[in-house]
């Protein structure tokens, strides 16, 4: 887990915190580490399955072995812990251990993130051999062929060389010293763990407006609900759709078909958080992972990306602008396909996201904007989110048309937005391209749920239009130009009521309408 910025410190401070008592028999120590199996039988783990028959009598016990380390100061590293599987191995538990050291709580302290990878490989790009990870959100881990804890594969415990693999960040200057605890338990397999994926669709309404979340974490990664709760409040909030985004994960996506149905449509994705930036792989298949052990000078990104688009999924920087170590945005936009420009309560930061995505549209980059909750508990969820109109609630409609910006943001369910621009008796809405020729071009924008805001409507050459909404928190505003001249028109409403670091609070944001000769 690399680090967020402060406004999420808090949040974050439960899960970064080290467990520092070190359990030295192998027998205390194998049951705490079954902490998720435990948690599964109370619906937390929905992955774990009952486990086999107890070891036999003829079984080896469990083997413990103790792997000392240091590393120094920085923030972009990444250790591996080797260790060999025999045969008849099946399960492998990990605790890891290391010095705290608090510079800013929160934002600037000594993490050590944490996951693991069998024998296929793992060094960068090892997809075959990943078999989970946690980050800093956990302190011990368990794996076997019927459960596993959150975050982590279930599957055969193949023998062969294995790698804990850390990812230090290390803020003391005199280095960090970190212990990891492996714990192999012998005896026959349990019962295979069965997938459940979200299924390609659910009911819909045929061609609508859809409301969803891109942008969640469950206890899958460092979030604090479970994939359950997550769902239920998805529903709560209006939601038709919502995309799970653990960190370097794809764990969640093996099971949401058990929490979703045909109200609630579950797109899988990885929130791929690097040392340089975090980007959101949305529309993956469940047996997708994405690698995050890259920066900028390696010249993987614009790779990883190509493979994403090839598995139909999408592209897009999440909080490009946070200042939070790890956090801002360094591999450029060229391989992308929006941004995330509203990300959580709106903050500067947004307002910073805002300006580049309107940059690069002025610069002709026809990228989509993006918004979403960011939430890391249940109670988060949906604010803000995307609307996005498609011909049916499928996983390949809902992300072909967020891939052409047929959408635009909202912060709540209950605020609705038309934007749409007419010429020569065409019509064309976010997303869409009008034909233009010497024709007067007209443009309106419908507003609804937003009382007591500001609409305004922007263009390459700036804001062009704005008008008040009344308490109804309804209004209508019409703005005319002749020709492309404008080249798009998107449209933005907001509140003058200021936030801790804003002189004002968004309320919508559309994606433009293209204006072609």
């Amino acid at each position: 887990m690399t680090i967020y910025a402060a406004s999420r410190a808090a949040e974050r401070m439960a899960v970064m915190a080290p467990d520092r008592e070190v359990r030295r028999t192998a027998a205390a120590r194998r049951e705490v580490l079954r902490l998720g199996g435990v948690l599964a039988a109370g619906g937390l783990l929905a992955m774990a399955t009952p486990r086999g028959a107890a070891a036999g009598p003829a079984d080896p016990p469990p083997v413990t072995t103790t792997f000392p380390g240091h590393s120094p100061p920085g923030f972009d590293q990444w250790e591996y812990v080797p260790f060999d599987v025999p045969a008849g191995v099946n399960r492998i538990s990990v605790r890891r251990s290391y010095d705290p050291y608090v510079l800013v709580p929160g934002l600037l302290q000594n993490v050590l993130d944490v996951g693991i990878f069998g024998p296929a490989g793992w060094g960068p790009g090892a997809a075959d051999g990943f078999r989970g990870w946690s980050g800093g959100a956990r302190d011990s881990f368990t794996l076997s062929a019927s459960d596993a804890t959150p975050g982590y594969l279930p599957g055969r415990v193949d023998p062969g060389r294995w790698a804990v693999a850390l990812g230090p960040i290390v803020v003391n200057p005199r280095g960090m010293d970190w212990q990891v605890d492996v714990t192999l338990e012998f005896g026959p397999e349990g019962p295979a763990f069965v997938p459940a994926p979200a299924p390609p669709s659910a009911a819909g309404r045929g061609a609508a407006w859809y409301r969803g979340d891109m942008h969640l974490h469950t206890v899958h990664s460092d979030g604090q609900g479970t994939q359950e709760q997550t769902a239920a409040e998805a529903r709560a909030r209006g939601l038709d759709f919502l995309v799970s985004t653990e960190h370097n994960t794809r764990s969640a996506n093996l099971t949401w078909g058990r929490y979703a149905g045909d109200d609630l449509l579950v797109i899988g994705g990885e929130e791929v958080t690097t040392r340089h930036g975090h980007w959101l792989a949305l529309g993956l298949p469940a047996d997708r992972w994405v690698d995050w052990r890259y920066g900028p000078g390696d010249g993987l990104f614009a790779g990883y990306a190509a493979a994403v688009r090839a598995d139909g999924g999408l592209v897009v920087p999440a909080h490009p602008s946070s200042p939070g170590p790890g956090s801002t945005w360094e591999f450029g936009y060229e391989h992308v396909d929006g941004l995330e420009v509203w990300n959580g309560p709106w903050t500067i930061d947004d307002v910073n996201s805002v300006r580049i995505w309107d940059r690069l549209l002025r610069d002709g980059r026809r990228l989509a904007a993006f918004g979403n909750s960011d939430a890391h508990s249940p109670a988060a969820v949906a604010h803000p989110q995307t609307v996005v109109y498609a011909p049916e609630l499928s996983r390949a409609a809902i992300v072909a048309a967020l891939r052409a910006g047929r959408s635009y943001l909202a912060g709540s369910a209950g605020a609705t937005l038309d934007l749409t621009a007419a010429a020569g008796g065409r019509v064309a809405g976010p997303g869409q391209a009008l034909p233009v020729g010497d024709d007067t071009v007209e443009v309106t924008a419908r507003v609804g749920g937003v009382p007591s805001a500001v609409v305004s409507l922007h263009t390459a050459a700036g804001q062009v239009a704005t008008g008040l909404v009344p308490a109804s928190g309804t209004t209508t505003l019409t703005w005319r130009t002749r020709g492309a001249g404008a080249r798009y028109v998107r449209a933005e409403v907001q509140r003058p009521q200021p936030t801790p670091t804003t002189l004002t609070t968004m309320l919508m944001l559309s994606n433009p309408v293209w204006l072609d000769r």
